[in-house]
């Protein structure tokens, strides 16, 4: 309905509202231009270089410092001679290596881990029970299936922290370019050679990467070279947003052994039985090897006595 002077009487606010509903356009989005360093694309797509999950990161870092050595005492036309140890770390000494102090529990109720002793012995009752089934079943040739891990010991899906060390008699590093070779991500010295079993300086920085991404703690690195009165050490982890070498200590030490190569140590998170990482024991003076082990040739590790 019109008032007497012909306007409309609907209000200013209604008006609005209808003016409201005329759809707009949306305004087109400013593009941004964004760049990766090549260390951030490899953390972001570690399956690419063979660090899919911890077990299968902890073959490919063994696999890499082996090959590396490999690589190393080939280019000086000598032997190899490969010293490669795999220690397990508690977690009370992973806790103190990067800065963490254990606390005694006041109260263990409080804790979700926390189990009774009646319920501990009625878990171990049942537990034996089903052993006992499955020795009787196995007896009578029936298809035994595999006891899930029991509360409180390590799982075959369980992580933990590994200490990997390579040392071999190879060319060794020049002093200057440590911190590049391992912090630096495509940079290497195999570039134009051929029939290498690297080529892109991938490998070590990988590790160095995955080190950094599940424990925090850096690498070390000695190396000395022929005719070199001295060793250099080295102590770094990588920036992976800069692609650059974050220097903890690089000096130059004394040489008394008179050794040229390198020795590579590393932690980093690994799972040991997914993917059953099966090195040379000495029995008999062989080198046992299963099904599942690196793809590394026998003769080029020497068992340990």
């Amino acid at each position: 309905m019109e008032s007497e002077t012909g306007c409309s009487s609907e209000s200013p606010v209604e008006l609005k509202r209808a003016k409201s509903k005329t759809p707009r356009k949306p305004k087109p989005k400013e593009s941004v231009l964004k760049q990766k360093s090549p260390a951030e694309f490899f953390a972001e797509n570690k399956n690419i270089a063979g660090f899919d999950n911890s077990g299968k990161s902890l073959y490919t870092t063994v696999r890499e410092l082996v090959e590396n050595a490999l690589d190393s005492a080939e280019s000086v036309s000598e032997l190899p001679i490969i010293e490669l140890t795999i220690e397990e770390i508690g977690k009370s000494k992973f806790n103190s290596m990067i800065g963490l102090i254990d606390r005694e529990r006041v109260d263990e109720e409080l804790y979700g881990d926390f189990e009774s002793a009646k319920a501990r012995e009625k878990r171990l009752a049942k537990e034996t029970l089903k052993q006992e089934t499955q020795a009787k079943n196995a007896a009578l040739g029936k298809k035994v299936k595999e006891l899930p891990a029991s509360k409180g010991i390590k799982g075959r899906g369980e992580t933990s922290f590994f200490r990997v060390t390579c040392k071999d008699n190879g060319r060794g590093m020049p002093h200057d370019d440590i911190p590049n070779m391992f912090g630096r991500v495509l940079s290497g010295t195999k570039y134009g050679l051929k029939q290498t079993r690297g080529k892109f300086g991938l490998g070590a920085k990988m590790a160095l990467i995955w080190s950094k991404m599940s424990t925090g703690l850096p690498i070390e690195i000695s190396s000395s070279m022929k005719g070199q009165s001295y060793s250099s050490f080295c102590r770094l982890d990588i920036d992976i947003h800069r692609n650059i070498p974050h220097i903890h200590l690089h000096e130059k030490q004394e040489s008394k052994e008179r050794w040229h190569g390198a020795e590579i140590q590393i932690v980093i998170e690994g799972n040991w039985t997914t993917y059953r990482i099966c090195l040379p024991v000495s029995k008999n003076s062989d080198a046992i090897w299963e099904s599942k082990t690196l793809n590394i040739p026998p003769c080029v590790l020497k068992p340990s006595s």
